[in-house]
């Protein structure tokens, strides 16, 4: 009898365990997903050594960004569109501009060619929207039960609103910058910070962020900016008004600690506009800067350093609440272990308030400036601390898919809704230190940007030994440019200018081929010449030969 009772309890001890394995698995395969998203961010803006080559800012300080790069997996080569509009479109969709439910190509339209210029090519009419038909990131975690949250920038929708109805979300707190208010009958606005109206009192432009609104007390400061302070002083700010940065950040802590109390996975997307223009950063920290000298050339612009550093803080907040959603200094309910959080930029850094070198230029071109930003993943027990991935590619398209992969979700139907990225989550694991079937990204513009983008097709690709190279072709005179990216950073040396070798010549070639087919595939819009009206034809397959 003794002996059947020890079986027994054996075998309960063993279920017991079994079952708790078992749900600490699943757990593991539904872990919540926090995505933080800044807004104009460039790649040297961070003080992190992880995430840019050692090529951070010896100016702006991001202790709580850098801490989680510490945490977690950068990736060196990380890319995105060239501004705003079309990167959330790309995000959300998994789709180039050229997917079926996506066609949103830049900020407003593709004619923005500078003023009084006429152009060779008449651009291509895009989408400056989502297509309702599209199936969003959103929609597709909700099939497996997550719980889905916006904060800040929407600007790839047509209102806050339709984020609930055809994207999928359920918290919706999509918003402008812009805060609009009537003060003495005036109609007013401001940027980045709360108002005062005489009809509503403090304010931001939705009224979910109403409760946010208050301006700076003594209690929030006590509570909130004192335990984040890194050489500032937040009681200069007593009385004054909220910025739009701490408000999102609030809201964001407050649906951290609601959420930490249900059994569904949460899937929060947090893009900031910070730190976009106009550069009004938080009163303190613009006086940190302002009495710090600055050692690095690059970057000297104290309210530009203050932004950075009010990015940093809120971001330290939102994963502050992962650890101790109710803040009461006991981690025993935290949910830091089990949730994947993404860090990344929307586009290279606008230069002016800041300075991209090494990488050439800036936001709205496809030089590495515009288009290569900071990419940071931490996800405890899954992906290995303090590491450094300076060989994967990775795009903004490739989010969906990765993000589906880790919570264990199906991708949509491809006759529904066709992903045009990859997951990176093998790569995430160290199953592997690059995709053999991810080479390749591709941008492609069919119109104007001012002086910084023109019609043009360009091509990322990772050739023999890990060398990364891109090929840029401009329609309206046939030229190519070549660069050598991990040998030439600054995309000085066009290597297809004087004599090239026939090996230059031969990938060139390759390149310019893997190019055409991919547009042809897509039948991707190229304008029509302005003195004939014809379309404007892809680059040749044998276009490289001029240049022997």
């Amino acid at each position: 009898m003794k002996k059947n009772v020890s079986i027994l309890i054996c075998f309960i001890i063993s279920f017991m365990f079994s079952v708790s394995g078992n749900c600490q698995n699943q757990q593991k395969s539904k872990p919540n997903i926090i995505f933080i998203m800044a807004d104009d961010l460039g790649w040297t803006d961070l003080s992190s050594s992880n995430t840019s080559l050692d090529n951070g800012s010896k100016y702006y300080e991001s202790p709580n960004i850098d801490e989680l790069a510490k945490q977690g997996k950068s990736f060196t080569y990380a890319y995105t569109q060239q501004n705003c509009q079309p990167t959330r479109a790309a995000l959300h969709s998994g789709q180039y501009a050229t997917g079926p439910q996506n066609g949103v190509y830049n900020v407003g339209s593709l004619k923005r060619a500078s003023k009084g210029d006429t152009t060779p090519i008449i651009p291509h009419t895009q989408n400056n929207y989502l297509k309702e038909e599209c199936v969003s990131m959103f929609e597709t975690l909700k099939t497996v039960g997550y719980h889905t949250a916006w904060f800040g920038k929407f600007h790839a929708i047509k209102l806050g609103e339709q984020a609930k109805s055809y994207l999928g979300v359920d918290y919706n707190l999509a918003l402008h910058k812009e805060t609009k208010a009537t003060v003495n009958g005036v109609n007013v606005k401001n940027e980045f910070f709360a108002q005062n109206d005489d009809a509503n009192g403090w304010t931001f432009e939705i009224e979910e962020l109403k409760p946010y609104a208050q301006p700076y007390n003594a209690t929030y400061i006590k509570n909130v900016l004192e335990p984040m302070k890194n050489g500032n002083d937040p009681w200069l700010l007593e009385g004054t008004p909220k910025h739009l940065t701490d408000a999102l950040g609030d809201a964001v802590v407050d649906y951290i600690k609601d959420r930490s109390q249900e059994k569904e996975p949460f899937f929060a997307y947090i893009p900031f506009h910070a730190v976009h223009v106009s550069i009004l950063p938080r009163p303190d920290l613009e006086a940190k800067y302002k009495a710090k000298t600055s050692q690095d050339p690059r970057h000297t612009d104290a309210e530009y350093a203050a932004f950075v550093e009010l990015l940093d803080q809120t971001v330290g907040r939102i994963l502050n609440a992962l650890e101790d959603p109710n803040g009461d200094g006991n981690t025993q309910d935290g949910i830091a272990e089990n949730t994947l959080v993404v860090f990344y930029s929307d586009n290279g850094g606008f230069m002016g308030p800041t300075d991209n070198t090494p990488l050439r230029l800036r936001k709205g071109t496809y030089y590495e400036g515009g288009v290569r930003v900071p990419l940071i993943f931490r996800y405890p027990g899954v992906i290995t601390p303090n590491t450094v991935n300076t060989t994967q590619e990775v795009h903004t398209i490739d989010f969906y898919p990765t993000l589906a992969d880790i919570a264990g979700v199906k991708l949509p139907d491809p006759q529904m809704h066709e992903i045009d990225g990859k997951s990176v989550a093998p790569v995430l694991r160290e199953e592997t230190e690059a995709l053999n079937d991810k080479k390749e990204l591709y941008w492609h513009f069919p119109g104007y940007m001012d002086v910084r983008n023109m019609p043009q097709s360009v091509i990322h690709y990772r050739h023999t030994n890990n060398q990364h190279y891109k090929l840029f072709y401009r329609y309206e005179d046939d030229s190519y440019e070549l660069y050598n990216l991990s040998k030439d950073i600054g995309e000085k040396t066009n290597l297809l200018e004087g004599k090239p070798s026939r090996g230059t010549l031969n990938l060139a070639k390759k390149m310019n081929s893997k190019l055409q087919k991919w547009l042809i595939q897509r039948n991707a819009p190229t304008g029509t010449w302005a003195k004939n009206g014809e379309k404007v034809p892809y680059p040749q397959k044998k276009g490289i030969k001029k240049y022997k």
